[in-house]
């Protein structure tokens, strides 16, 4: 990727997260516990660990894992969402917690400096996911721990294909998410020794999905990335399990929604 691309990448992420940090914020904190609670326990955070949650958003991971270490950062490139994340942590009076404008391809910590390097559902978001992996281990000590959340791609490579055009249509900002495999092999390509691995299937509404990636109903990224995603219910060929469902009552005008499938990888892995 050119250094132009990298800054065009980098422009699409902040406008996406500044136009939707509240709504997307108030989702992923609220809605996103019990993933950081697990990460947190898959990397065995401790007390006295230091640590980092790059492209932190608003907070997911950053805010839970303040409960169970000495010290963690919140690193991302948007400020409106930082905004975000430091009136939750204010509000939780959490001390040990700091959020800080930074790039998760270059992170501004020495060689070795810390326990703990973690990120969620941000992968899909970098021009180069496997230079980001490789930060992260490099800012942690051997033995060390690494921890990733993301949502997961087929191994097939045109169902992956299909899910990242629809992903593509509904957020500007996603580059590619990645099948379990790639990820294994980036692990292991920056000497991370995978400790733990689970897969969990999230059920969404298509409205909500939508909602909190910015778009309503008329709004043109909303119907076509409706329209490109019924295409696929025969077939399920982008690998989202989509079905028809009868509207919420609550969202009048509206006989009917797509329930959507989001398959998320948890990964945590130590430095050797």
């Amino acid at each position: 990727m050119t250094l132009t691309d990298d800054k065009r990448q980098k422009h699409l992420v902040r406008e996406q997260f500044t136009r939707t940090a509240e709504v997307f914020g108030d989702f992923a904190v609220a809605t996103r516990v019990g993933d950081a609670e697990l990460l947190a326990r898959m990397v065995g955070a401790k007390s006295a660990d230091c640590a980092v949650d790059l492209a932190s958003g608003p907070g997911t991971l950053a805010l839970r894992f303040a409960r169970h270490v000495r010290w963690i950062c919140g690193l991302d490139l948007t400020p409106a969402i930082l905004l975000r994340a430091r009136r939750s942590a204010q509000t939780e009076s959490l001390a040990n917690l700091d959020f800080a404008l930074g790039d998760a391809q270059a992170l501004p910590f020495a060689d070795g400096a810390l326990d703990i390097a973690v990120t969620s559902y941000s992968l899909h978001h970098m021009p180069d996911p496997a230079r980001v992996v490789g930060e992260m281990a490099r800012v942690v000590k051997r033995g060390g721990r690494v921890g990733v959340i993301d949502i997961r791609a087929s191994e097939d490579p045109q169902v992956a294909a299909m899910s990242n055009r629809i992903e593509r249509l509904r957020d500007a900002s996603h580059t590619r998410s990645l099948p379990k495999s790639e990820f294994e092999a980036i692990f292991a390509a920056h000497g991370l020794r995978i400790l733990a691995q689970e897969t969990r299937e999230q059920d969404r509404a298509f409205r909500h999905w939508m909602l909190v990636a910015g778009w309503n109903p008329g709004d043109r990224e909303f119907e076509e990335t409706r329209r490109l995603l019924e295409s696929t219910i025969g077939e399920d060929s982008a690998g989202f399990h989509p079905r028809i469902v009868p509207a919420d009552p609550a969202e009048a005008g509206e006989a009917r929604d797509i329930h959507i499938i989001n398959t998320i990888l948890f990964l945590a892995a130590e430095k050797v």
